[in-house]
């Protein structure tokens, strides 16, 4: 029985050889007689497939181009023959992970590039099969060689992209964890002398303010404000950082609710707000509608504070539907902003306006941007100085 297994090894072992035999035969003979053709047609291909890395070589001339493509040609041959294919294949994928390939930088070649120019070269000297031989069976020997032959060659280009991808997951796993302790430790670090400021501050109000003239006093004041103001600040930071790491808790939302549960929460908390906001029939949607409701909040928060010391504030919150997307607008008509600056607009510690005139830290339009890139949505806005601001948001419709 053992004899029999070790026949069909070595049987299998004379098979291999003999059809690589085959098929190094036929590429001595497209190296001898048409290797120009094969260099041309591997060229005409590529552009025909559009791959990114030609780009590179967009202003190089034909002649330059296809003396590199023989030269491929040749080179892949005389690795078959001499039999260091293969570690000649992994050290290119190796050049490319490593960012080493000579003159081309590692962001203009993509993994598929890779592997589609193993079938450009593949279907150009299939070409030259039937000059070749008219042998049925030759012939299939060495289409299914080369076949093995290139699909070799891309599976060890796919498994290199899955372990650099895996590494690179769980590097980023590994990041995320220590941003996280990072976070905790200083939230839990700043608290405590933000906290101890704050009491003494208070002692020194309550029990001293009759024995401090008023400068001191508002001294004082601004000391607790801006204690106060740090306080938010690590909040909203820590809001900000844990967002990325929060699972979405999908579900079909009244979006009209959680816009009018916003406002009221916004206009309870800022009473000297007199202006008017109408909430229109909203368009419901499929996502996380404790984020949904951060959005909204905000948003509108946003336009009751850029709008609150105009002469008559007016906030409108609607929705639109356009190419499968929900399009949600808070618009007002608030002190705006100018649209030069808009690259600023949804960046962390990013104002367009001085503390003195409108308070905040500078993080609550970051925070909405995450929260709708978690859900595949966008954000943008239109205004214009002393004109209102409209803010959009997208996400893509129900089904229905």
């Amino acid at each position: 029985m053992l004899s029999v297994y070790f026949y069909h090894i070595i049987l299998s072992i004379s098979r291999y050889k003999k059809s690589m035999e085959k098929l190094l035969e036929f590429l001595k003979y497209i190296k001898a007689n048409h290797v120009k053709e094969v260099a041309k047609e591997s060229m005409k291909a590529s552009r025909e497939m559009n791959l990114p890395i030609l780009k590179l070589f967009a202003n190089i001339p034909d002649d330059v181009l296809l003396a590199q493509s023989e030269k491929g040609i040749h080179d892949f041959v005389d690795s078959l023959a001499d039999g260091t294919y293969k570690e000649k294949q992994m050290a290119n994928l190796k050049l490319w992970e490593e960012d080493k390939l000579p003159g081309i930088p590692k962001d203009s070649i993509e993994p598929t590039d890779l592997v589609l120019v193993y079938q450009i070269q593949k279907k150009a000297y299939f070409k030259y099969l039937p000059t070749y031989t008219k042998d049925a069976q030759l012939t299939t020997d060495i289409v299914m060689e080369m076949e093995n032959l290139h699909l070799a060659s891309q599976l060890e280009g796919i498994n290199l992209l899955f372990k650099k991808r895996k590494k690179v997951e769980e590097d980023l796993e590994n990041t995320n964890k220590e941003l996280e302790a990072f976070s905790y430790s200083v939230s839990h670090d700043l608290r405590a002398p933000l906290r101890a400021i704050h009491g003494f501050s208070k002692i020194l109000e309550e029990e001293y303010s009759t024995k401090l003239d008023d400068n001191a006093l508002q001294i004082l004041n601004t000391i607790m404000s801006n204690v106060e103001k740090m306080g938010m600040l690590i909040d909203d930071l820590l809001s900000f950082s844990r967002l990325g790491r929060k699972d979405l808790a999908l579900k079909r939302v009244n979006m009209t609710q959680l816009a009018k549960d916003a406002v009221e929460e916004v206009t309870r908390a800022t009473k000297d707000f007199t202006g008017d906001i109408v909430v229109n029939t909203l368009t419901p949607i499929t996502a996380d509608q404790g984020l949904m409701g951060q959005v909204f909040l905000n948003l509108v928060s946003n336009a009751v504070k850029y709008s609150g010391k105009t002469s008559d504030p007016f906030i409108e919150i609607s929705s639109s539907q356009k190419d499968g997307h929900t399009i949600y607008c808070v618009k007002d008509n608030g002190v705006g902003f100018d649209m030069k600056y808009y690259d600023k607009l949804f960046g962390v510690f990013q104002r367009l306006h001085s503390n003195t005139d409108f308070e905040g830290t500078g993080i609550g339009l970051a925070l909405v941007k995450r929260i709708l890139s978690r859900h595949n949505g966008d954000i943008w806005a239109e205004s214009a100085p002393n004109k209102g601001a409209s803010f959009y948001f997208s996400l893509k419709s129900l089904q229905t």
